[in-house]
């Protein structure tokens, strides 16, 4: 079974409405530069509302791995997704506090020797692949290109457990499945009535999709 992340989640009832549908994991991003940005105290709270077999995803574009050792025990995070390419094998291998997803942005010319020399370097085994561009860190609405997502994770095969995000809602993600053969798949913005706040009716059409 395709394990499913929704992203992006800023409202209690958003995350329930996703925990019912049969989502595996909730993403809380916290960077700045997000407009689903939320605070640690706010996702807390809604994290102590979750049920059991639910994952808690942290998703980090400009934190220190002090920064997000700390938020992820505050918080309860298991999980911590460093989506920027500031965070180097070092800074994976520093976090203490939750298991990593190391986020990759991949453009047409993309090597996944740089997951290989990642997985050896930090001993992170979990990957999510991301579109790439410039002024945004994630949750664009935008897909990566279908012949690269199909040749990274052709090319990456059982060597780890890789997770398409970029662009995916109910219309497109059972294609994009079939296609690359992912570990998960996650989404953000292809489940929103605006940026934040989920729309129950295409979290539950994305999840039967799947």
């Amino acid at each position: 079974m395709t394990k499913i992340k929704i992203c992006g989640i800023t409202r209690l009832e958003d995350a329930l409405d996703a925990c019912l549908a049969g989502a595996d994991a909730i993403g809380f991003n916290f960077s700045s530069t997000s407009p689903r940005q939320i605070t640690h105290e706010k996702a807390q709270a809604i994290i102590n509302k979750l049920p059991p077999f639910v994952h808690s995803v942290g998703i980090f574009v400009e934190h220190s791995p002090q920064e997000i050792n700390t938020i992820c025990r505050l918080c309860k995070l298991q999980v911590a997704q460093l989506h920027s390419e500031q965070y180097r094998p070092e800074h994976a291998q520093a976090i203490t506090e939750a298991k990593v997803i190391k986020v990759f942005r991949p453009e047409e010319d993309f090597s996944v020797q740089e997951v290989i020399e990642f997985t050896r370097n930090s001993g992170t085994n979990t990957f999510l692949f991301d579109t790439y561009r410039h002024d945004m860190a994630g949750g664009t609405g935008e897909g990566i290109m279908a012949p690269l997502a199909r040749r990274i994770f052709r090319q990456l095969g059982t060597s780890c457990f890789a997770i398409l995000a970029g662009g995916l809602n109910a219309t497109n993600v059972r294609e994009a499945i079939l296609s690359t053969r992912p570990y998960g798949v996650d989404t953000a913005s292809g489940v929103e009535s605006k940026p934040g706040f989920k729309d129950s009716e295409k979290v539950i059409a994305f999840i039967r999709a799947v």
